[in-house]
């Protein structure tokens, strides 16, 4: 990440000696974030001043991300959702001098569903792409329920590095995302407009362009991998649920294991619902890939991984699309938790580099 563990001394001691304790008080956990962070930011201000752009962007990015710990998991207070417009703010312009360069650019929501709050918005999206007179295959990276676009420095370094152009994109009930978060079609709408808007750019190769789905993101990994199978090269679902993510005793769970917040209460938010009562009657219906038969529709090259600990989402919503619809590849690390890292990048990289060769 962009961090400095340092950053973060003077926040953890204040925090130990608060010593908050649940229901937590979000205002109170995120304040003190925001002196560290206004330091750091103004050190940058006077880097960028002196010319030293470099220098600028690395303390931007720093301040970012203590932002981006002070409104984790999703920014629910009126504090932590100044600590979002102030992440946004720090990363984009410290981004913006990375080299090549992090470009924010508002994609219009061409398929947005008419007479709601989806009509006439735009899709918020960072863009790195490396320097080059031809178009590259492009690499969507879909952020999850509290991973956003501004966190997006490692893997889009990693993607440039290879030639590839990376889009940052957060998901419905997320971010900025205009998506409507209750309705399990809008995810398909969403990626129809920025699909279309990437094939209409010059630098984007068309037939090489994948999809990376983090955590929740995976969800809509598995699912863009069936509804847009035609338009993607492949897919990769890290971490991702289906089905079992919404069963009633799963949701009584998951806010005491891995999960450092109530993670019961942001996936609530997160999908619309008024509290996590309302979600345990009605997700599963709602959203299952399983009972929608997204599953048993025939999909593009879909990539699997997983720790096989996983407590965020069962690992048998991992398990789950191999038994329906086409042939998929997997790959799931024993005794590892969430997402399955640090082994998982080893494995995602290489499968995507591979199938972009395949498809030259």
């Amino acid at each position: 990440m962009d961090a400095k563990l340092e950053d973060f001394d003077r926040v953890f001691a204040t925090l130990i000696k608060l010593n908050l304790s649940e229901p937590i008080d979000f205002d109170q956990y995120a304040a003190p974030f925001f002196p560290v962070a206004e330091e750091l930011a103004n050190q940058a201000q006077e880097e960028e001043k002196s010319g030293d752009h470099a220098k600028a962007s690395e303390l931007y990015l720093r301040a970012a991300a203590l932002y981006r710990i002070a409104r984790f998991p999703v920014p629910r207070s009126p504090k932590q959702k100044e600590a979002w417009k102030r992440n946004k703010d720090a990363y984009t312009t410290g981004a913006g001098y990375l080299n090549p360069p992090m470009i924010e650019y508002k994609v219009p929501h061409t398929h947005a569903l008419p007479g709601t709050t989806e009509a006439d918005s735009h899709i918020p999206v960072y863009i790195r792409r490396p320097y080059s007179e031809k178009p590259v295959p492009t690499v969507i990276q879909i952020f999850g329920l509290d991973g956003y676009r501004t966190e997006f420095t490692p893997a889009s370094s990693q993607f440039v590095d290879r030639g590839w152009a990376a889009v940052a994109v957060e998901i419905p009930g997320t971010g900025d995302c205009p998506a409507l978060r209750q309705d399990p079609e809008s995810p398909d709408r969403l990626w129809s407009s920025l699909l279309d808007w990437l094939d209409a750019q010059e630098w984007v190769d068309s037939k090489n362009i994948v999809a990376w789905g983090l955590s929740t993101g995976g969800y809509y990994a598995i699912r863009i991998a069936h509804t847009h199978k035609d338009r993607l090269a492949g897919v990769v679902a890290q971490g991702g649920g289906c089905h079992h993510m919404f069963d009633p005793e799963w949701l009584d769970n998951v806010g005491h294991l891995e999960y450092p917040f109530d993670l019961d209460h942001s996936l609530a938010a997160k999908f619309g619902y008024d509290d996590v009562e309302a979600m345990k009657k009605d997700a599963q219906k709602r959203f299952s890939l399983l009972e929608s038969g997204i599953l048993d529709q025939s999909c593009t090259k879909l990539l699997l991984v997983n720790g096989m600990n996983d407590s965020i989402f069962p690992i048998e919503d991992s398990l789950l699309p191999l038994q329906h619809g086409s042939i998929k590849e997997a790959r799931f690390i024993p005794g590892a938790a969430h997402m399955g890292e640090p082994a998982a990048g080893k494995i995602i990289l290489p499968w995507i580099e591979k199938l972009l060769q395949m498809s030259k």
